[in-house]
């Protein structure tokens, strides 16, 4: 994936986490769906996969806009889909490759996760992989004003581990979480295509 004269280079290194280290999204996509069929509107999980990293709130409403579904609904939406996917999640999530990566370096580099999944969410999948005995610094969206593609979760990432924003290197899954990183000023592995893309 990535040798380790690259990752030299770099001071820090910075997770998503969804889609990245751990695969949650088939997961994701299946509660969506589910959700629609208790509502009786036809959702899958495309739209999710266009937000990647995006905040449940902010696919939901762009689901109600596609789907014109009425506004009533939202907080049902929201709350069903955090419901269902929590179980589904804690059944069929694994680990991904990428994962691998950071085992190798835990203890050796500052590792931080950075995440547009809530607390609720962020601290499941931290009890069945141990997360927080790998990071030195987990933010989760709660923890954020704004989300992916602002780079204050990456951001605030970097203050924490107090490193150098550009001395940061980001594994990313989703066009939402590169743009993330590239603003924040730091090079973004892309995982979908295994190469680095450096922030201008």
């Amino acid at each position: 994936m990535l040798d380790q004269n690259t990752l030299q280079h770099y001071t820090a290194l910075i997770f998503d986490m969804d889609g990245t280290i751990i695969d949650t999204m088939p997961s994701h996509a299946l509660a969506w769906q589910k959700v629609g069929e208790i509502l009786g509107y036809p959702i899958t999980g495309e739209i999710m996969y266009e937000l990647g990293g995006a905040t449940v709130s902010t696919i939901a409403r762009e689901t109600m806009k596609r789907h014109q579904i009425p506004e009533q609904y939202f907080a049902e939406m929201v709350r069903l889909k955090r419901e269902i996917g929590f179980e589904i999640i804690k059944q069929k999530a694994a680990l991904l490759p990428t994962f691998d990566i950071v085992k190798a370096y835990q203890g050796k580099k500052p590792l931080a996760l950075g995440t547009g999944s809530h607390g609720i969410m962020v601290d499941l999948l931290s009890q069945k992989f141990q997360l927080r005995d790998y990071f030195d610094v987990i933010v989760n969206a709660d923890q954020v004003t704004h989300h992916k593609p602002h780079p204050e979760t990456f951001l605030r990432c970097a203050e924490l581990l107090n490193v150098d924003p550009t001395r940061c290197l980001v594994f990313e899954d989703a066009d939402l979480g590169v743009q993330a990183g590239l603003a924040g000023g730091m090079d973004v592995f892309d995982v979908r295509i295994n190469q680095i893309i450096n922030a201008k």
